[in-house]
């Protein structure tokens, strides 16, 4: 039947409209709105040209007018989703009850239900919906009734259901495929902000570790080849002493300089360290090595040793480290070191006497140990005294929790 064509073919056309930007699309390329307006005035034109002339044998006014209508319909449904179709179900009810055969604006009535379903919440389209069925069920069954359709005329019924279905399923799809893209754009967000984020943790935990590697023996090279040039003349065996200390530490450093740019190098974390990592039971050769670049250490331990995680350890250890370079760097050539141990973990005290005539830090030193131990639970405080003569620094790292 050439209704039944018409329909179907217009209503697939619809369906493969060129949608909206958050759309999805049916066809495996994009065509602009013109074009499927086109196409579907042009199924419009070829189905009424594919209709039987009438008894008169040609065509009336009313059927040139239901195609001028129908046009006019297509071309205004997207802007104006239901008022165009209550007009197009209003003209085609007219004009069925006129001439008393079909007209182009039955299938031009299913694509603007279609696009009802597309654009229109989903009760509007439901409502709609719905109430077409019924009307186009009263013409199929009067235009059976007196014989101007066959019984294969009753499945159009059944297209009101199908446009309307199809246009709440495409709405579906769309929000769907939006939702989607919007979630994958979250995403995409989300890791780069990850990443980035790792990237500034990565460098801030570079940074620290080339300063707590590097600066404690920097600053031995640069005191101990002072003291040699000093003594090359008047002392030339402490002046070698000197220079075997800035030998050591210039090792030590082009080691774990080593050391480190093999980490930046590898793409994973290396599993498996050649070196140990520094622990509470290696202070106390840290000490003993600003001892041997000329700072004199006063050392205090008392308490009973807890268990400690690997972090808390490694930060009690920079901690020491770091402490005993200012010292070295900004003092008087002494220190005092206490590490005491209790209930709640260790306690580590490192003082010295400020030397105001030396340039003091940037401070970087002081973040980066501050970082470490609230990394692990801990707590460091660290200001000079009230008088302004000596620096302290106090660091609290909890013990290991049992069960």
């Amino acid at each position: 039947m050439t209704l039944n064509l018409l329909a179907r073919t217009a209503t697939v056309v619809a369906m493969s409209e060129k949608p909206d930007p958050i759309g999805v699309r049916l066809l495996p390329w994009r065509l602009p709105t013109w074009v499927f307006d086109g196409l579907l005035i042009s199924v419009a034109v070829i189905g009424f040209a594919l209709e039987p002339f009438p008894e008169s044998g040609g065509y009336e006014a009313v059927d040139w007018i239901t195609l001028v209508a129908g046009v006019a319909f297509l071309l205004t449904r997207r802007r104006f989703p239901v008022p165009t179709l209550v007009a197009a179900v209003a003209t085609a009810l007219l004009v069925v009850a006129m001439i008393d055969r079909p007209s182009i604006l039955l299938p031009v009535s299913l694509v603007a239900l279609f696009t009802v379903g597309l654009q229109c919440g989903r009760r509007v389209a439901l409502i709609a919906g719905a109430v077409t069925m019924v009307l186009f069920a009263g013409v199929v069954i009067a235009l059976l009734q007196q014989g101007d359709l066959d019984g294969d005329g009753l499945a159009a019924i059944a297209w009101p259901a199908f446009a309307i279905t199809a246009g709440i399923g495409v709405r579906a799809s769309r929000q769907n495929l939006a939702a989607t893209e919007e979630r994958a754009r979250q995403a995409e967000a989300s890791r780069e902000l990850e990443s980035e984020r790792r990237v500034i943790e990565e460098r801030l935990r570079i940074a620290r570790d080339v300063h707590d590697l590097v600066a404690h023996h920097i600053a031995v090279i640069s005191v101990q080849s002072g003291v040699a040039g000093h003594l090359v003349e008047s002392d030339p065996v402490a002046a070698v002493q000197a220079l075997g200390v800035v030998r050591s530490a210039a090792s030590t450093v082009v080691d774990e300089l080593g050391d480190l740019l093999g980490v930046l190098r590898s793409p994973d974390d290396v599993g498996d360290p050649t070196a140990p990592t520094p622990n509470l039971a290696a202070i106390e050769d840290l000490i003993s090595s600003f001892a041997a670049s000329g700072l004199y250490v006063r050392r205090e331990t008392s308490g009973i040793r807890r268990d400690f995680s690997d972090s808390a350890q490694l930060a009690a250890y920079r901690v020491v480290q770091e402490a005993l370079t200012n010292a070295h760097k900004y003092g008087d050539g002494q220190a005092d070191v206490a590490v005491r141990f209790d209930d709640r973990g260790v306690e580590i005290a490192v003082s010295n006497s400020i030397d105001h005539s030396v340039p003091q830090g940037n401070g970087f030193g002081l973040v980066g140990m501050r970082e470490r131990v609230e990394a692990t639970g801990g707590m460091l405080t660290a200001a000079p005294s009230a008088d302004g003569s000596r620096f302290d620094l106090i660091a609290l790292l909890p013990g290991r929790t049992t069960a």
